[in-house]
């Protein structure tokens, strides 16, 4: 299992984590008995079956984030199920079925969507809580304040690390006036991004160096400015600090490659940036890790791919 630290704390890095964790203590939390995950059904995945003590199927829909579509999901389950009627020895297809939702926040759609529907459905959000290096996966009925709380192992230590392309030339020469310990903080932070997932890549492209899948794609990008000096570029949501969703831009990130802070929104090129936000930003940056700002960089990324 891995986790990433995002600005409102920490999240899983991947929908199957999250789902892992879930199935693997499905009775610790819920009380029901697990029955099969990613069932296919008329060309459809649920992610986890269980049932309870009544033998009422229970179908459960995971999201790693805001997802406006999960309502529509679960009926769309619901539907395919009660059609195929499938593990008669554990199920009664005359008591209801139970349909849950869960996902660390829920979009205003799905609420809508809830309030003029036929069916029931269990809204839980989650949240990871992290104190002194211990975590636990909190849960809550949105509706009923009925919550449950996970406490896990984890530790960052236990992952296996792939292996990755050596750095393109380009690389290397847009680090080439950095200090050793920049150069190795540099190596580190292009270590995390190509460790994210399979299908990214390290782009020469335009004199810079972008971080992404193909040519439009990109999380993350690496350029020199007149100066000579090295500039970092992050796609992100505008507000993703206020954990308000929006629409990515490509912004240009003032960072000492330990804390970082965003200057401005650059379209393209360097931008034109006014010496007063370069010194904002270096104030602003005080106390706010760059992790932050790359986690939420690749989430994003991923979400777009």
């Amino acid at each position: 299992m891995k986790l990433r630290q995002v600005a409102s704390g920490w999240e899983f890095e991947s929908e199957k984590d999250l789902e892992n964790l879930v199935w693997n203590n499905l009775e610790k939390i819920f009380g029901y008995k697990p029955l099969k995950r990613q069932y296919q059904v008329s060309g459809q995945y649920c992610d986890i079956l269980a049932f309870g003590k009544n033998k009422e199927l229970v179908i459960i829909e995971l999201k790693n984030s805001e997802d406006r579509y999960i309502v529509q999901q679960l009926t769309r389950y619901y539907d395919a199920l009660l059609d195929e009627k499938p593990f008669p020895e554990y199920i009664n297809f005359q008591v209801p079925i139970v349909l849950i939702a869960v996902t660390p926040n829920f979009h205003r759609d799905n609420y809508t969507d809830r309030k003029y529907h036929q069916l029931k459905f269990n809204f839980l959000q989650f949240k990871i809580i992290c104190q002194e290096q211990k975590f636990s996966l909190n849960i809550i009925n949105v509706d009923t304040t009925l919550n449950w709380k996970l406490d896990f192992d984890y530790s960052r230590e236990n992952h296996l690390k792939k292996e990755i392309p050596s750095p393109h030339k380009r690389f290397y020469q847009l680090i080439e006036k950095c200090t050793p310990q920049e150069r190795g903080k540099l190596l580190t932070f292009r270590e995390t991004i190509l460790q994210f997932d399979d299908r990214m890549q390290e782009i020469s492209q335009d004199g810079g160096i972008y971080y992404g899948n193909a040519k439009t794609k990109h999380c993350a990008e690496l350029r020199l400015d007149s100066k000579k000096e090295l500039v970092l570029f992050l796609w992100l949501p505008r507000n993703f600090l206020w954990e308000q969703q929006g629409n990515i831009f490509r912004f240009r990130i003032w960072t000492d490659w330990k804390n970082a802070a965003i200057v401005m929104p650059v379209s393209r090129g360097l931008g034109k940036v006014n010496p007063t936000r370069i010194k904002f930003a270096k104030e602003d940056a005080k106390n706010r890790s760059l992790n932050i700002f790359i986690y939420e960089a690749l989430r994003r990324w991923f979400e777009r791919i």
